[in-house]
């Protein structure tokens, strides 16, 4: 059996994992150019991070009462953070009630190059201040907690961010995703520093106002959001994903200043 993450994301919802659905967002409006050309720039770019030539800002985001360190990840982890999001995101084929199979192996380790790619895409942006990807490490050096920030525009959620627009900038919004936390370290408050970390990230790039999704079954990150402070604005649309799963998404927000 798998180890589970703390926060259950589904594929081409937070980061285009297998389908790559939803990478223009990632870039935004500013960041736009000729498809041809944001292609090719997006390639480019892809392939100085796996170089590990571009790096994201550097330093101390937040620490946590036991001291731990929520920072800015480093180009040369993001194979560890990918490894700690395929634990976290990766379904058995059967199913969790029956775990792994025989064919779970080749799978999950095309999950987690798949991961590890679409790292890389998004890490290119790091730079620009349109993608912050945070770590959390213990007071040994290990990786044990990862939560990712973006700067996206989905018609569905400004629809849905109409009454609190004032708190987005412009035709973008701040989006917190792909959260996990090593399944050895749960309990701790973890989640709970990652998420204000990237809030803290959020009001540096200029925005008012974090978003995020989370299942409506998943009672544990619901209750733990809420707590952060965050308030239940809209059930969006379910994807073929989600009526498979029989999963419904709830999009949620919080001012952050």
């Amino acid at each position: 059996m798998t180890r589970r993450g703390w926060m259950r994301a589904a594929p081409g919802v937070f980061s285009g994992w297998a389908s790559g659905a939803g990478t223009d967002a990632w870039w935004g409006r500013r960041a736009r150019a000729s498809s041809s050309s944001s292609s090719a720039s997006s390639a480019s770019r892809a392939r100085v991070v796996a170089r590990g030539e571009e790096e994201a800002p550097e330093g101390c985001v937040r620490r946590d009462v036991r001291g731990r360190v929520v920072r800015f990840c480093r180009a040369r982890e993001l194979r560890a953070v990918a490894a700690l999001q395929a634990e976290a995101f990766y379904d058995p084929v059967m199913g969790r009630a029956v775990g792994f199979t025989p064919l779970d192996a080749p799978l999950r380790a095309y999950f987690e190059l798949d991961v590890l790619g679409a790292l890389r895409k998004k890490y290119a942006y790091a730079a620009m201040g349109r993608f912050a990807p945070l770590v959390m490490e213990s007071e040994e050096g290990r990786l044990i907690g990862a939560i990712e920030l973006s700067v996206q525009r989905d018609f569905e959620v400004m629809r849905a961010l109409e009454d609190v627009r004032g708190s987005t900038r412009d035709d973008e919004y701040a989006y917190l995703s792909c959260m996990c936390v090593d399944e050895d370290f749960r309990g701790q408050r973890i989640a709970t520093s990652l998420v204000r970390a990237g809030e803290k990230v959020a009001i540096t790039w200029g925005f008012n106002l974090t978003t995020l999704h989370v299942y409506e079954e998943n009672d544990a990150a619901l209750r733990a959001y809420e707590r952060c402070g965050y308030k239940v604005l809209d059930r969006p649309f379910r994807t073929p994903y989600d009526v498979v799963k029989n999963q419904r998404k709830l999009l949620m927000a919080k001012r952050v200043r």
